[in-house]
């Protein structure tokens, strides 16, 4: 049981590098062409949200446990990409400007990966507080990458260490 903990461990880890390392190029994506940067966020909230029931999926016990996590996750995620129309319906009808429409959606993307880390662990709370506090950068600064890529990397380090030491006291 220990050799399948720690292998799901190392998934989850995978799966919170891949979708910090995805965000920072969204980022990047953003700070060359914000008008287009809304396709990239718009894909990515398919990618966070597999990346949350791949993560849920190896934490549920049984088949009972894991219906309700995809249930929950659809339910969770769908949502969230209704939201995101509706930035879209709004950018249409002329109420908002299309560089505008990257900000919105990483707003919804952040609170979003932010709530479900109460379904599918910490790692999704301080995924959510990157993707805010990088949006809240980006609407101020004009050379913001550099600035975020920091903070990425240590809230990287910081997800190690608690893992290394305080997660292990848990056990």
């Amino acid at each position: 049981m220990s050799i399948l903990a720690s292998k799901m461990s190392t998934i989850d880890k995978v799966i919170y590098i891949s979708l910090v390392l995805l965000a920072l190029l969204g980022m990047a994506i953003t700070n060359f062409s914000p008008a287009d940067a809304h396709i990239y966020w718009l894909f990515m909230t398919l990618v966070f949200a597999i990346g949350a029931i791949v993560t849920g999926w190896h934490k549920a016990d049984d088949k009972k446990a894991k219906a309700r996590l995809v249930t929950a996750q659809l339910i969770h995620w769908g949502s969230t990409l209704i939201a995101v129309m509706v930035v879209y319906a709004f950018l249409h009808s002329g109420q908002i400007q299309n560089e505008t429409v990257s900000l919105i959606i990483m707003l919804i993307l952040s609170l979003s990966t932010f709530l479900d880390g109460i379904h599918v662990g910490w790692h999704f709370y301080m995924l959510g507080v990157l993707l805010a506090i990088s949006t809240v950068i980006i609407t101020y600064l004009d050379e913001y990458i550099w600035i975020i890529a920091i903070i990425a990397l240590v809230f990287i380090g910081l997800s190690f260490l608690w893992n290394k030491y305080i997660g292990r006291n848990k056990k």
